[in-house]
């Protein structure tokens, strides 16, 4: 898996949730905090607003190279993950944590340049008194997430791939590719937007056809 993820590293979130039918993005919200890009397999966790206590226990089973993908509920009074957890998850290969929630001890993770994409940071620890739990299913950001799934971030947040269809994801995200270089080819050559997605007068021939779901 490790050079596959450092393959689809290298692609950008938006034209892979592009050739998800637009679909598979996180909320806004959770955005890139520290670190780079991150791409790997989701490992998944649920925990109670404000408990880190799933966490540590779900991070023993996290098998390396994953990505955590963890649903905080969404709590942004308490934060559920930080600098201990952070060197936990670097001790065993975990690639990056993906949070419905907040962190903390923001600059010791911008240090140890862990990707984090959450919904922000706060002072405010964690408590440890409920027990949630890992490997089903979760909610993080609007979207499903399962484990085994490809989860890839960048400077414009997440998008989840489902494990079905990464195999053919690929090819699409090329062709998708290839279809914005002939735009701005088309630009270059001072053909206007509007006329290359056959938005207004008669289609030129490289005008985008429905099918090609243009930004």
């Amino acid at each position: 898996m490790a050079e596959d993820a450092d393959a689809w590293r290298r692609l950008p979130t938006a034209t892979v949730s592009d050739c998800l039918d637009r679909l598979q993005a996180l909320d806004g919200a959770i955005r890139r905090l520290a670190g780079e890009g991150v791409a790997g397999r989701a490992f998944t966790v649920e925990t109670a607003a404000g408990d880190s206590a799933t966490l540590h226990r779900a991070l023993a089973d996290a098998p390396p190279g994953s990505v955590l993908v963890v649903d905080a509920g969404g709590h942004t009074r308490r934060a559920v993950w930080g600098a201990v957890l952070t060197a936990a998850a670097r001790h065993r290969d975990v690639r990056g944590l993906v949070l419905d929630g907040v962190v903390r001890d923001l600059a010791d993770l911008r240090e140890q340049r862990f990707p984090v994409f959450a919904r922000g940071a706060c002072p405010a620890g964690p408590h440890k008194g409920f027990r949630g739990r890992w490997g089903h299913p979760v909610a993080c950001g609007g979207v499903v997430v399962h484990s085994g799934d490809l989860v890839l971030g960048d400077a414009d947040g997440v998008v989840v791939v489902p494990a079905a269809a990464v195999d053919g994801l690929a090819g699409a995200v090329g062709r998708r590719r290839a279809t914005e270089r002939r735009w701005l080819d088309g630009i270059a050559r001072g053909v206007s937007t509007a006329r290359l997605l056959g938005l207004t007068g008669p289609a030129p021939d490289d005008a985008v056809r429905p099918a090609d779901d243009p930004a």
